[in-house]
């Protein structure tokens, strides 16, 4: 969710409702079919350094969806109604291989009594239909559960609850960061970088689940876990009232990116999406400011084995060496299963492979 300045009393339904060298080979000796395969197929498979920044961010980048449910009873006609409702989503990031991840404050907190604001059109329907209405039983009814509700959809389509950790709050009224939890191991991990080395006009990449997606019919439903990449520039950096630093860019972002990692050229992580004026004038909470949030959970941000081999396949694959890529991603897949990106490699490497043994 990317929140309009003006709108901070919706800020969560603003949204719409993340080498290894081989032998030289002498020019007389006989060179085997496959490696002869990989030398020669190299530049038609080969990625950009813009590829290859997307490819290892990919499975990082996860859509963080805010929801609640009730059961309401009404002693009228003894009916108990279940509710449920999807109410929102923000991006977010893995900062730490154990299930760690960052968003936004606004995007994770709701109350108790919010959620019995925004469940009560569904209670209206359900209550005309045993021919209720809602305003003149309102004082009888019995909330006897409301709460939210919180997932985390993974790239690969794979929803889990969270939990969360430590949360701030809006960007008016404090730190705009929460670090949130999900029941993984060897996660893929985003690094920070030092934000306050940041200049003006560094090229950046925002990452993560514009909203705008959802609202449209001519979209299927694997595209809503396909993150969005948008490029831009620094274009200043501010502080807030309470002398918070914020960044701003000029990369898109729209509703449903907040809590989404902004990149500088190295892949690392200079802020999160928080709050703009308009699609294109964005700012950031910086990576710095999520720093001091992981420090007092006493939380690392450090990449794993995961991350290590997947960029060491990427560089094989990019290379031509698809029997040595394909071990490496065929380990990725095995320490974390949820991996979004790395079937489509094995599987393309398996096929290069076969290919030449006919």
């Amino acid at each position: 969710m990317l929140p309009q300045t003006n709108k901070l009393q919706v800020l969560l339904l603003s949204s719409a409702l993340l080498t290894t060298l081989v032998p030289i080979t002498p020019a007389n000796s006989q060179v085997p079919r496959v490696q002869q395969l990989q030398i020669n197929s190299t530049q038609s498979q080969k990625m950009s350094a813009g590829n290859l920044l997307a490819e290892n961010t990919k499975s990082s980048v996860v859509r963080v969806v805010i929801g609640c449910k009730a059961k309401v009873y009404l002693p009228k006609n003894g009916k108990i109604y279940d509710l449920d409702k999807m109410l929102g989503h923000g991006s977010g990031f893995f900062v730490n291989s154990n299930g760690y991840i960052v968003t936004n404050a606004h995007v994770t907190n709701i109350t108790t009594e919010q959620c019995k604001q925004y469940l009560a059109t569904e209670l209206g329907v359900k209550l005309e239909g045993d021919g209720e209405d809602l305003d003149a039983v309102e004082q009888q009814l019995k909330w006897i559960e409301a709460k939210p509700t919180y997932l985390v959809n993974l790239p690969n389509g794979e929803s889990l609850p969270f939990q969360i950790l430590k949360s701030g709050a809006t960007f008016d009224e404090g730190k705009d960061v929460s670090i949130i939890k999900v029941n993984v191991r060897n996660a893929p991990v985003l690094k920070l970088a030092d934000s306050s080395k940041v200049q003006l006009l560094d090229k950046v990449t925002a990452v993560g689940y514009p909203g705008l997606v959802e609202t449209s019919t001519a979209f299927d439903e694997k595209s809503l876990l396909e993150a969005t990449f948008t490029s831009g520039e620094v274009s200043a950096i501010k502080t807030l009232k309470d002398n918070v630093p914020v960044i701003q860019i000029t990369a898109p972002a729209a509703p449903g990116n907040s809590g989404g990692p902004v990149l500088n050229e190295q892949g690392e992580v200079i802020g999160i999406v928080t709050f703009g004026f308009s699609n294109n004038h964005v700012f950031l909470f910086t990576s710095n400011t999520v720093q001091e949030f992981l420090t007092s959970l006493g939380i690392t941000n450090e990449e794993g084995l995961i991350d290590q081999k997947y960029r060491e396949g990427l560089q094989l694959y990019n290379q031509g060496k698809y029997t040595q890529a394909l071990r490496v991603f065929q380990l990725v897949k095995r320490l974390f299963p949820y991996h979004s990106e790395v079937d489509k490699f094995i599987q393309q490497s398996e096929q290069v492979i076969a290919a030449n043994y006919r």
